[in-house]
């Protein structure tokens, strides 16, 4: 809050003996970038005295009609408004007469003002300006207390009462229309009526609504630029008042509606005083100051601009960045970034909302340091106490501050009530440490530690958890993680990725419900890489080492995957300029390690050249790819093995599209279809590759994309044996007003000219003339509601090998439903087919009440493995949000559910007081998670 008006020059000294001439007068007064001032005198010209309003009282007409009473002429006296003359009530008449009274305001025209310049060293320059017309302005709508509306000259007011008379109390009106009363508190609101009504004053000085889409607290906090003070330096300072006068040339009052405009600061009162010499401005009766980032009132204000320091007497004030209001007894301004409150209340909800609101008995916000601290604080929610301490300390900016976070809880049955509180530590600018002891009443207690570091290099997290006895299987359990980024050189990069826990049901137990490993392994990664884009060359380095842990206590050790130690990749890709020609050398060296399977070395070259012809009619991409593959094995595990087996292969494939595209009016829209023929095809010689181990190769999954894949297997040790040809088409419909694509239909199929002999281990060989015909239907049908289907009808079987329906309606941030069905036909295992519905929504229910849940169904084990549901209510004030979840632990890790696993249960609450903390569990993580296309606030910023 920094006050600073320009100081009065010796023009002021010439000033003086015009505001002394002016006898009281009303002056206008503006100072220019140059010193001038100019002042509008706002006397009646010739002094005459102003026509006051009358009051007629009507007679009936058989009555004669009563003469208005005289008005005795006054003295113009500048701003106060002359009093109304009331008419004599004439005798009553023996009959029964209803009388209405009317008061009927003359309309007077504004007299003639004149205009003052005073320049130094000159004589005073007087001008006549013109006056202004003005137009009253009536409100309308039907809102409670009175309603007055101005009539003609014979009508007079037309006045309304709506609801019960307030009886001239002020009172604050709902922007809906609605009164804001404050029944909904079970004790008196903190902010009576008459602050409420001054919070919409002051809310109404911002250029824009403080609490303007609120609902969405967290994501769109409005930035706010405060005005330099080199712009408030050159601002001119135009002041208004009724009444000003001139002491000594230093000491200069204002009277009556003073109004202090400069910049984006102004200034209310009643009465004020500027000293020139000391620099301090005074204030009284019914003080209003804002500028762009801040607005306050008061009944009295002292500032001293020089020493940046200010006293405020029962005051209120709105922050608008953050937003949040309040008001306090005393506010003491020690300087420029430190200030003091007694007796202070706040909140962030909008003026008339009173939901919650903390109250102290001493304050203290030091913006220099970032932290602010309050003693005897307590919070009250719905006007019920419902937490104190004797002592806080908070952050009043972004940046870190130590000391205790929100605690969370929550309930399971496998684990109990569990309650967490964390402990932040801001050890530097670049390293912060949060501690957290957590307690589960089945399982006992728990100390988890995350340690975050960011160098000018590098950026990681090292996290470590500690059980000193889990109660229900009686020993320790821990867990520990390192993630690392580091940044050597321009394209010369590194990440680490390490994890380990202590056995493999750990996430499962310990996790809380609202989170589970959700894979059979724990991956750790050690990267270091060099090339690409950023490097500026087509040349790529990458040396790596992997390692995996098995999370999930079905998988026995020999079913584990290999480490890589290590993997090495070096590839190279070079396009010449003007030449439909691309070389490409694709090179790998691996070293698989195994405890109880064969170990082996892997060297695959493979160097590749294409000569593609692309246009916007088609395409015609022919490629030929040389694959060779070198083994050193070890550690054998079969009898009359090699150690050492090599594979060479060439690969030819030609791939070739054109584009068809057509304008079409249907249903009086315009739409662009397009028709998009492909054909792929594919020749690699037969070669046996029985006698070479699976370190990493299984099949890809088949959908619309795999039919164009040169190697169906994912991985080096298999290369297919193929003479195929797939022929495909995709056809669109594009709205071309909207741009939505309401219909794309993909339809494809292999044609097989050979048995494939290349299979994995234990799989017979595919005898098939073609593949499973692959169709995908999908579209738009507005911005809101999408679908997409896709099915593969097995030629063989005679039958559906997969099966995919999904309707969506996604109208962000607040509306989501998803249906869906699922089917997977496995040949081999009827428990490993999938048949499966899954459904999940976020829709209003009524008012600010939101309801959200999923339903995910196995109707092949006729069993639900998923399931939650939960309401939450949020506004500008706060959100509430109560969670209870149905699951089988284990359901996304395992092969098949087992029929007697019994599913769990667990129920989480949180609630987010918005501008100030969280209590409960991280609802919003869990969703973003488990319901498709839910976002957190931030996503929409």
């Amino acid at each position: 809050m920094n006050y600073r008006f320009y100081t009065i020059s010796s023009a002021l000294l010439f000033f003086t003996g015009v505001a002394s001439a002016a006898n009281n007068a009303a002056w206008n007064c503006e100072q220019t970038k140059n010193g001038e001032w100019t002042c509008l005198n706002q006397t009646p010209a010739g002094n005459e005295p102003t026509a006051l309003p009358q009051v007629i009282k009507p007679t009936p007409p058989a009555q004669a009609k009563p003469a208005p009473p005289e008005t005795v002429a006054q003295p113009p006296v500048p701003v106060v408004p002359a009093p109304v003359q009331q008419a004599v009530k004439p005798e009553p008449e023996p009959e029964k007469i209803n009388v209405v009274e009317k008061v009927v305001e003359k309309v007077v025209a504004e007299p003639q003002k004149l205009r003052v310049k005073v320049t130094e060293n000159q004589k005073p320059v007087l001008e006549k300006v013109e006056p202004k017309t003005e137009t009253a302005n009536a409100n309308s709508g039907k809102v409670p207390g009175w309603t007055c509306k101005t009539g003609d000259d014979k009508s007079g007011w037309n006045c309304n009462l709506v609801g019960a008379d307030p009886k001239g109390e002020a009172h604050v009106v709902a922007e809906g229309g609605g009164s804001e009363e404050s029944g909904s508190y079970l004790f008196t609101p903190t902010f009576d009526r008459k602050q409420e009504r001054d919070f919409q004053t002051l809310r109404a000085e911002f250029d824009k609504d403080p609490w303007q889409s609120c609902e969405v607290w967290g994501a769109k906090k409005r930035k706010i630029r405060a005005t330099s003070a080199e712009v408030r330096d050159a601002a001119t300072t135009d002041i208004n008042a009724d009444f000003s006068e001139v002491f000594d040339g230093e000491v200069l009052n204002f009277a009556g509606n003073v109004d202090m405009v400069r910049a984006d600061q102004h200034l209310i009162a009643d009465k004020a005083s500027y000293d020139t010499v000391a620099e301090t401005l005074d204030a009284q009766g019914s003080v209003l100051y804002s500028e762009d980032q801040l607005a306050f009132s008061s009944e009295t204000a002292s500032l001293s601009l020089g020493k940046d320091e200010a006293r405020l007497r029962k005051a209120q004030f709105i922050v608008a960045e953050a937003p949040f209001r309040g008001n306090a007894e005393v506010v003491y301004r020690e300087s420029k970034g430190l200030s003091r409150y007694n007796d202070a209340a706040f909140t962030s909800c909008a003026p008339g909302n009173q939901d919650w609101i903390v109250h102290a008995s001493r304050m203290k916000i030091n913006r220099d340091s970032g932290q602010g601290s309050a003693k005897n604080a307590w919070l009250e929610f719905k006007g019920v106490p419902v937490l104190y301490t004797p002592y806080i300390s908070f952050p009043t900016d972004n940046r870190r501050l130590s000391g205790l976070l929100a605690p969370t809880w929550g309930s399971t049955q496998r684990n109990g009530f569990d309650v967490s509180v964390p402990f932040y530590w801001n050890i530097a600018p670049n390293f912060d440490d949060i501690v957290t002891p957590r307690y589960m009443s089945k399982r006992g207690e728990q100390l988890r530690n995350k340690f975050r570091y960011l160098t000018d290099m590098s950026r990681g997290t090292f996290s470590a958890e500690y059980m000193p006895n889990d109660q229900l299987v009686n020993k320790a359990r821990y867990s520990a993680s390192w993630k690392d980024q580091t940044s050597l050189l321009p394209g010369l990069s590194s990440l680490l990725d390490l994890n380990y826990v202590s056995d493999k049901t750990y996430f499962n137990d310990l996790n809380n419900a609202l989170g589970f490993q959700n894979t059979s392994y724990l991956p750790s990664t050690a990267l270091l890489s060099y090339g690409g884009a950023v490097a500026g060359t087509g040349v790529g380095l990458s040396v790596g080492a992997y390692h995996y842990q098995s999370v999930d206590k079905t998988i026995p050790d020999a079913a584990m995957p290999y480490d890589m130690l290590p993997r090495v990749n070096f590839n190279v890709a070079r396009a010449f300029e003007g030449l439909p020609v691309t070389l490409a050398m694709n090179n790998e060296f691996t070293h698989f390690y195994h405890t109880d399977l064969v170990n082996g070395q892997r060297i695959n070259i493979a160097p590749s050249l294409s000569l593609p012809l692309e246009s916007s009619a088609g395409y015609f991409i022919p490629r030929i790819t040389g694959q060779y593959t070198q083994y050193q094995l070890s550690n054998q595990t079969l009898a009359g093995q090699p150690s050492t087996i090599s594979r060479t292969l060439p690969i030819f494939s030609v791939s070739s599209g054109m584009n068809f595209e057509k304008d079409l009016n249907f249903g009086g829209s315009q739409y662009l279809h397009t028709l998009e023929p492909q054909a792929f095809y594919l020749y690699i010689p037969r070669k046996d590759q029985s006698n070479i181990p699976v370190f990493d190769t299984a099949l890809y999954d088949t959908n619309f994309y795999s039919l164009f894949r040169e190697n169906r297997f994912a991985g080096g040790d298999r290369i297919q044996d193929a003479n195929q040809v797939t022929l495909a088409t995709v056809s669109r419909f594009i709205d071309s007003n909207t741009g939505l694509e309401p219909l794309k239909v993909s339809l494809g199929q292999i044609m097989y000219f050979q048995d494939r002999t290349v299979t994995m281990p234990g799989q017979p060989i595919e005898t098939s003339s073609t593949s499973n015909f692959v169709g995908e239907l999908s579209g738009q049908f507005s911005k809101h509601w999408s679908y997409m289907t896709g099915t593969q009808w097995d030629p063989e079987a005679n039958g559906f090998a997969r099966g995919q329906v999904a309707l969506k309606y996604n109208m962000q941030p607040n509306q989501i439903v998803n249906l869906g069905y699922r089917y997977r036909r496995n040949p081999l295992d009827s428990l490993q087919t999938i048949s499966q519905t899954d459904v999940s929504f976020r829709l209003p229910l009524f008012g600010e009440w939101y309801g959200f849940g999923r339903w995910q169904y196995s109707l092949n084990f006729d069993k639900t493995t998923e399931s939650f549901i939960g309401v939450e209510r949020e506004n500008c004030c706060w959100r509430f949000r109560i969670l209870g979840r149905r699951f089988i632990n284990g359901a996304n890790t395992i092969a098949f559910i087992d029929p007697s696993t019994k599913p769990e249960t667990a129920f989480f609450v949180q609630l987010e007081l918005k501008g100030l903390s969280s209590f409960g569990d991280n609802v919003d993580t869990f969703l973003q998670t488990n319901l498709k296309g839910y976002r957190k606030a931030s996503y929409f910023e």
